[in-house]
C-alpha cells in the first residue's frame, strides 16, 4: 500500500529562502497564475487581469495617499478559475500540474512568506453551470475551502493577499509608488507583450483610484524594439533590445527570462562605460536585453531568481556541451555594444570633453592620464562632478606612475649584449615617464599659481573692512615657529621672494635667536635663510625677510636698520642645527636681505635718509653695506606680486591658466 509523504505547511514556509531583493515575487506569482489562467480559455489577448494596491487607509493622515502603508495586493482575471483541477493542484505541494508552462508547484508559498494570509475567491464553470469557490490559505490552518457553490455571477477569480509583511513591505524592492509597482510588473511580464500574447493588465491603486495599463506603457517602446538570435554550444538564445524610457530601477541590464517572466537582472553599466541614460531620438532611456531560451526554461531554480548554470568552464558543475553564464553574457554584451554603438560613441565624446575641459581649467598636472589609463572613462560620467572627475583621475595617476616607475626599474635590471635589444621598449619608457614629469611640472606650476592668487588675496581688505596681519603672509612665505627640518618643501613658498631661497641649507621663521645659536638675544627674525654651505659648514650665503602688515602707516624704525641689527646678531652667533651640527657665519658671508611692505611716505623718508635706490616703478628701494656685504632691498607687496606673476606669465599661458 502506498503511504503519502505530509508535509507540514509552517515548515515547508519557513524553509524557502529570503526573497528581500525582489518582494513583490508573491505578486508575479499570482499574476502568472492568472496569465497561465486565461492561457487555458484559449486566447491570452482576450484576458484580462486588475492588480489592485490596497493602504492602510488610517496611516498617517499626514502622509500624501500615495505614501500611506500597503498592506496587501488584489490580483483579479477572467481566466478559467479554480475548477476542481486547478483546486487540486493547489492542495498538493509542489505539484506538477503546470510543469509543461514552467511551473515548480511552489508560487502560492510564497505568498505566506510575505503575506499573513491569502484569500481566495473563483467563479468557474463547470459543465452548463457556474460555481463559486471560496478558499482561504494559512500557514497554520493550511488550506479551508468555505465554500463551493452554484453561482451565476460572471466568471472571475480574485486573489487577495493580506497583510503585507514588515520584513518585506519595507525592502526597496517594494516600492511605493503605483506608478513604480506598474512599471515593476511591465518589466516582469514584458516577454509577453514582445510575443504579441498578452492580455490587458492594469494596475490601480484603491487609496486614490491611480491607474496605470501596462498595455499602454508597450506601445510607447514597442516601435523601438529590436530582436536577434545567436548560438552558443548548440543552444539557440533570443535577444530583445529595448530602450526603456521609463523604469523601475535607473540601470542598463540584461535580463535572463524563463517560461516568459524574468528571472535575472544584471547591471551592465560598468561595462558598457556608463549608467547614464542614453539619449533617444525625442528622450532620453534605460537600455535592457531581454534574453529567452529553452535552455534557460529549462536551468531555471525553483525559486525562479537564478539558473542552475556554471559561471566558467572551470565550474564544479560545468560540461563540454553545457553554456556557461560567463559565455552567455559575454555574447549578449558583445551584441548590446553593437546595438547602442552610435549612443556609446555619443557618450564617449562626452565623457571626453567633460574630462579635457576639467584638465584644462582645473587641472593641468593631470593632462597625461587620459591617454595612459583610457580606463577611466569607465569610472566617470558625461555630468560628473568635478570632485568625482578629480579623484579618479588621481587615482588612475598614481597606478599609471608606479606602473611605468616598475617597468622603468625592471628595464634596467635586464641583462642584455646591446642596446638595441630594449630600444622600442627603452623609448616606450621614456617617452612615459616625459609625460608624467610633464604632468608633475604642470601641477607646479598651478600650485604656483594658486599661492600667488591666494597671497594678493591676503593684501586686500578682509570682510571686516581690515587689512589682514602680517602674520597670514608671513605663513604663506614660511610659517612661523617652523624650520626646515621641521617642512617639506611644498609647506613654505619662499621663491615668490627669489627663487634661490627654494635651496637653501637651513631655515628658522619667527624664532627667538637664543632658540637656534648660542645668542641670548630674544629677538626673532622673521625669517632667515641660511645657503651655499661649504665643507667648513659656513654659510656663503644669508637671507633674512622682515615682513610689515599691508597698508601699516607709522614706523618705529627704519625696517633697514632693523635688518642691519639682526645681520650683526647672525654674525656674531654661532648657529645650532636641530641635528645638534654647527652652522657658521664669517667675513666672506654674502647677505641678501628685504624688507617687504607697502610704500608709504614715512617709507620714501627712510629711502632718502639713507640714499637708497629707487626701483623701476617706485615699487621699492635698493642699498648696498659694504662692510657687512648686505644687498637690502625694500618691496612693496605689489612688486611681489608682480615680479612673481611676470616670472610664470610664460609658463601661465603655456598651460591656457
Amino acid at each position: 500500500m502506498s503511504i503519502y509523504i505530509r508535509t507540514d505547511l509552517e515548515g515547508k514556509v519557513n524553509n524557502l529562502p529570503d526573497f528581500k531583493n525582489e518582494a513583490l515575487l508573491p505578486v508575479f506569482e499570482a499574476v502568472a497564475n492568472s496569465i497561465q489562467a486565461i492561457e487555458e480559455m484559449g486566447d491570452l489577448t482576450k484576458g484580462k487581469i486588475i492588480i489592485r494596491i490596497n493602504r492602510d487607509r488610517q496611516s498617517d493622515l499626514l502622509d500624501s495617499k500615495s505614501d500611506r502603508l500597503i498592506t496587501g495586493f488584489e490580483v483579479e482575471d477572467n481566466g478559467i478559475g479554480f475548477n476542481d483541477d486547478n483546486f487540486e493542484s493547489f492542495k498538493i505541494a509542489e505539484s506538477t500540474y503546470k510543469l509543461s508552462k514552467g511551473g515548480k508547484g511552489i508560487g502560492r508559498f510564497f505568498w505566506l512568506k510575505a503575506f499573513e494570509r491569502i484569500e481566495i475567491e473563483s467563479v468557474y464553470g463547470e459543465g452548463n453551470d457556474k460555481k463559486q469557490r471560496v478558499i482561504y490559505f494559512t500557514k497554520t490552518k493550511a488550506i479551508e475551502e468555505k465554500s463551493n457553490k452554484i453561482s451565476d455571477a460572471p466568471r472571475k477569480t480574485t486573489v487577495r493577499l493580506i497583510n503585507f509583511k514588515k520584513d518585506y513591505r519595507n525592502q526597496a524592492s517594494a516600492f511605493k509608488t503605483a506608478k513604480k509597482i506598474a512599471q515593476r510588473i511591465f518589466e516582469h511580464c514584458l516577454s509577453y507583450y514582445i510575443a504579441n500574447n498578452a492580455p490587458t493588465i492594469t494596475v490601480k491603486d484603491t487609496i486614490d483610484d491611480t491607474e496605470f495599463n501596462l498595455n499602454n506603457m508597450y506601445e510607447k517602446i514597442k516601435n523601438d524594439i529590436s530582436q536577434e538570435n545567436i548560438k552558443i554550444s548548440e543552444e539557440t538564445f533570443s535577444i530583445t533590445h529595448i530602450k526603456l524610457y521609463s523604469t523601475y530601477k535607473d540601470m542598463h541590464n540584461i535580463v535572463l527570462c524563463a517560461n516568459s517572466r524574468d528571472v535575472l537582472s544584471v547591471d551592465i553599466g560598468k561595462i558598457l562605460g556608463t549608467s547614464a541614460q542614453f539619449d533617444g531620438e525625442n528622450e532620453k532611456f534605460i537600455y535592457a536585453a531581454y534574453v529567452s531560451s529553452p535552455y534557460l526554461d529549462k536551468c531555471v531554480d525553483a525559486v525562479r531568481n537564478s539558473f542552475d548554470i556554471p559561471d566558467t568552464r572551470y565550474g564544479l558543475f560545468a560540461t563540454d556541451s553545457c553554456v556557461t553564464m560567463d559565455e552567455l553574457k559575454n555574447k549578449i554584451i558583445e551584441k548590446a555594444k553593437a546595438f547602442l554603438s552610435i549612443y556609446l560613441e555619443n557618450i564617449k565624446k562626452r565623457k571626453e570633453e567633460t574630462v579635457a575641459q576639467y584638465i584644462s581649467h582645473e587641472n593641468p598636472m593631470l593632462r597625461s592620464v587620459p591617454h595612459y589609463c583610457p580606463e577611466i572613462f569607465n569610472e566617470i560620467e558625461p555630468n560628473s562632478s568635478e570632485e568625482k572627475i578629480n579623484e579618479v583621475l588621481y587615482k588612475h595617476k598614481g597606478k599609471a606612475e608606479y606602473k611605468i616607475r616598475r617597468q622603468a626599474e625592471n628595464l634596467l635590471k635586464t641583462q642584455v649584449s646591446s642596446i638595441e635589444e630594449i630600444q622600442e621598449e627603452y623609448d616606450k619608457i621614456t617617452n612615459e615617464l616625459k609625460d608624467v614629469q610633464k604632468d608633475q611640472l604642470a601641477g607646479y606650476i598651478v600650485y604656483r599659481k594658486m599661492i600667488i592668487e591666494l597671497l594678493d588675496k591676503k593684501l586686500q581688505l578682509n570682510k571686516d573692512g581690515k587689512y589682514h596681519n602680517e602674520d597670514i603672509i608671513h605663513d604663506i612665505l614660511f610659517p612661523r615657529k617652523c624650520n626646515t627640518e621641521q617642512l617639506c618643501s611644498e609647506d613654505y613658498n619662499l621663491w615668490l621672494i627669489d627663487e634661490r631661497l627654494t635651496f637653501h641649507s637651513f631655515a628658522t621663521s619667527d624664532t627667538e635667536f637664543s632658540q637656534f645659536s648660542n645668542s641670548s638675544s630674544d629677538e626673532r627674525p622673521d625669517i632667515l635663510v641660511f645657503s651655499e654651505l661649504d665643507i667648513d659648514r659656513i654659510a656663503k650665503a644669508v637671507s633674512i625677510i622682515e615682513l610689515k602688515k599691508p597698508q601699516r602707516k607709522t614706523f618705529d624704525e627704519d625696517p633697514v636698520g632693523q635688518i642691519f641689527r639682526y645681520i650683526r646678531r647672525a654674525k656674531d652667533s654661532k648657529i645650532k642645527l636641530p641635528n645638534g651640527r654647527d652652522l657658521k657665519v664669517d667675513d666672506t658671508t654674502r647677505f641678501y636681505c628685504y624688507g617687504i611692505c607697502d610704500i608709504n611716505d614715512k617709507i620714501k623718508e627712510f629711502a632718502e635718509n639713507g640714499d637708497y635706490a629707487e626701483l623701476k616703478n617706485g615699487l621699492g628701494y635698493y642699498t648696498y653695506n659694504s662692510k657687512l656685504k648686505a644687498h637690502i632691498e625694500l618691496l612693496s607687496f605689489d612688486k611681489i606680486i608682480v615680479d612673481a606673476m611676470q616670472r610664470h606669465k610664460a609658463f601661465f599661458d603655456k598651460l591656457g591658466i
